[in-house]
């Protein structure tokens, strides 16, 4: 039996601290990231935490963002935050800074920088309809890369119901050299009694923002790479 599980696509910008992800939606955020995300500053998305500050929600505590990743993030349309230190953090915000993030969240795109000194922001997270679209302003590239690479070990895992899964031999760094050229990865399940095979095609396709134009032109038959991952149990 074969049949398409999972396809991502991602284009990092080193110099803008950027990764435009598809195929990631808000719950594989939450629980891929290396750094645990304890507060948020909601800027765009219909809901109601349990605080609202200047008219903007705010959730506080581990409970409340995993709360969050239990919603129907799609439902929102547009879902933009920032994660944020602490409480006080958020009070010493200038109107400058208010003015700033509600133009990040506007214009998915920060007027100075994404990353505000006050709040000690790990992530400025600007998605549309979750899953499809999602800009992801990130310190370290690394931690970017963590991402990408735990949701596909993931996907993986899911497909060959097989926890001790791991990435096959280079293709970590195969991800490190595309991803800043605008990779799609797709993943292809090969499933039979005998034998559990997730084949993972990598197709080197630049960089887009309109996800649309990418999936409508994409030509599968220009494929750069591809890996396999098996399952270790019998």
């Amino acid at each position: 039996m074969k049949s398409e599980t999972t396809t991502i696509y991602v284009k990092l910008s080193e110099e803008r601290q950027e990764a435009v992800f598809s195929g990631i939606k808000f719950v594989d955020f939450i629980e891929c990231t290396p750094i645990s995300i304890e507060n948020i500053l909601l800027l765009k998305g219909d809901y109601s935490g349990e605080k609202c500050w200047r008219k903007l929600e705010l959730l506080e505590g581990r409970d409340n963002v995993i709360k969050l990743m239990r919603e129907n993030i799609n439902n929102y349309g547009d879902f933009c935050f920032v994660d944020y230190a602490d409480g006080i953090s958020i009070s010493q915000l200038s109107e400058e800074q208010i003015a700033e993030l509600l133009y990040l969240a506007h214009m998915y795109k920060p007027l100075k920088s994404p990353f505000f000194e006050v709040l000690k922001n790990k992530f400025a997270y600007l998605a549309h309809d979750d899953g499809w679209y999602c800009k992801l302003y990130c310190e370290d590239r690394e931690i970017a890369i963590s991402i990408l690479l735990n949701k596909l070990r993931k996907s993986i895992q899911e497909v060959l119901h097989d926890n001790g899964t791991l990435l096959p031999s280079g293709l970590t760094e195969e991800i490190y050299k595309l991803s800043t050229r605008g990779l799609l990865i797709k993943l292809d399940n090969e499933v039979t009694r005998k034998n559990k095979v997730v084949i993972i095609n990598l197709y080197e396709v630049g960089e887009y923002e309109n996800m649309d134009d990418l999936f409508n032109t994409i030509d599968y038959s220009n494929q750069h790479i591809s890996f396999k991952a098996q399952s270790n149990k019998n």
